[in-house]
């Protein structure tokens, strides 16, 4: 028995010999690994790590994108080769306008040793674009003690291994936009996923299982303004204080504006290098919800406030080249920045309700007006979303922790796309208007459900 294993394996292995020394060509063999800092196009703050051939990031929807020409689908290969800490990626394979989209889960607990080998599927053949998205927060149990004691949670990206019948080809036509957005949970897209009967409990300890930037407003405008997005965002975020600022041990002590500068937000260092990257064309803000709601009487006060969001303000310009520390305007381009307030439903209480700081946003984004050179004042917008039900109606886009699901954060998407264009001076010709599919309507986005797996 022995003898005869021993010569099958032997002409097994000799024809295999032979077929490759004749050069007959083997989709098994057709393999390429397309390492991380390398052929892939990185939309929003990553760090390349050179020695270990990752890319890191840990802002919501940090993207990375790669085509691949598919010949026969059956005989391709494609893998995604990632870590994530208690973070959940969306996968989009997109052709010819139609889009299939999985989403993917890292552990809850670290197990650093471990990486994931998730697979991509295709439909057909053809030239198809593959999107990468990271739906969840850097810190999801908050700044403070949850971001002392547990690890970040930070998206790693090593490769994509291409084999079988697909060829890797080049990125055309990257979105020409650009979109820095800045906020706390509406716009970080926390509870998106979840609905108003999702526990307390699932929400507190595994809240990251809800989140979902992807589907938040901010998401849907830069997929229709065809623009890429850079999300600075972390729920129970504030300008002058975070929420329960009574007790700093939740969320920390510094606010969004100092995190805003940092490639990573859990990690102090390396700063974003803002020279090396073309200044965003639209900035949107929603920043003070958290400044004046869970905080009892220890609101801040006008002129406090106003002060603050001056300073937010200027110091984005800065760092996007504008402005010298002197105020005086330097030549270039100047992005629009626009503060929005409100799209809180009507059911809310008095202490989440987000219509309560808009007077003092609208106030402050004046007063920056007054005080500021006429180049800067006539790039700072505000616009207020109403809290009447007209946006948000409380009705079927919810989800949980009285936060907007997929359907709410739509319709406040579709209140925003016409006035910013007026803001941007665009029409849907200068925008190259993309819309997916399933954002085609309301009602086919409440059905809208990815197929998960863990």
């Amino acid at each position: 028995m022995r003898s005869n294993y021993f010569q099958r394996f032997a002409t097994c292995a000799f024809l295999l010999l032979f077929l490759l020394g004749c050069g007959i060509r083997s989709n098994v063999f057709n393999t390429v690994f397309l390492r991380a800092n390398d052929n892939l196009y990185f939309e929003g703050r990553w760090i390349l790590n050179q020695d270990q051939d990752s890319a890191i990031s840990d802002w919501p929807c940090s993207a990375f994108r790669f085509r691949v020409r598919v010949g026969d689908p059956s005989k391709t290969t494609v893998r995604l080769v990632w870590y994530g800490l208690r973070t959940r990626i969306l996968v989009t394979v997109r052709i010819d306008g139609v889009s299939e989209e999985k989403i993917y889960s890292g552990p809850s607990t670290s197990l650093r040793w471990w990486k994931t080998s998730t697979s991509i599927s295709f439909p057909s053949e053809g030239d198809f674009d593959v999107s990468v998205h990271k739906l969840t927060t850097a810190a999801p149990f908050g700044m403070g003690i949850g971001g002392d004691v547990l690890k970040p949670s930070k998206l790693e990206i090593y490769g994509v291994r291409i084999s079988g019948d697909a060829i890797q080809i080049p990125v055309v036509n990257p979105p020409p936009l650009r979109f820095d957005i800045i906020g706390a949970s509406d716009t970080a897209g926390y509870c998106v996923d979840g609905t108003p009967e999702t526990s307390s409990s699932s929400y507190i300890l595994e809240g990251w299982k809800y989140e979902n930037c992807y589907r938040t407003s901010g998401s849907v405008l830069a997929q229709r303004f065809n623009a890429q997005v850079s999300y600075q965002a972390a729920s129970g975020m504030g300008l002058t204080q975070n929420a329960m600022a009574s007790q700093e041990w939740q969320l920390g002590s510094l606010t969004m504006p100092e995190y805003i500068n940092r490639t990573l937000m859990t990690d102090k260092t390396p700063l974003w290098p803002y020279p090396e990257h073309p200044a965003p064309d639209l900035v949107i803000v929603s920043l003070g919800g958290n400044d004046y709601n869970h905080q009892g009487d220890n609101v801040p006060s006008d002129a406090e406030f106003n002060a603050a969001y001056e300073e937010l303000l200027l110091q984005l310009f800065m760092y996007y080249g504008v402005v010298n520390e002197d105020k005086t305007i330097r030549q270039g381009k100047i992005p629009k920045i626009v503060s929005i307030c409100g799209q809180g439903s009507p059911n809310e209480g008095t202490d989440q309700n987000r219509c309560r700081p808009c007077p003092h946003v609208e106030e402050a984004v004046q007063k920056f007006q007054e005080n500021n050179a006429v180049d800067l004042a006539i790039a700072v917008d505000y616009i207020f979303i109403p809290c009447d039900g007209s946006v948000v109606t409380g009705t079927n886009d919810i989800g949980c922790d009285g936060h907007k699901n997929a359907l709410g954060q739509l319709q406040v998407a579709n209140y925003l796309e016409p006035r910013l264009k007026d803001i941007m001076n665009l029409t849907n010709t200068d925008s190259n208007v993309l819309r997916a599919p399933y954002f085609d309507s309301m009602e086919e986005t409440v059905h809208v459900r990815a197929a998960v797996r863990g």
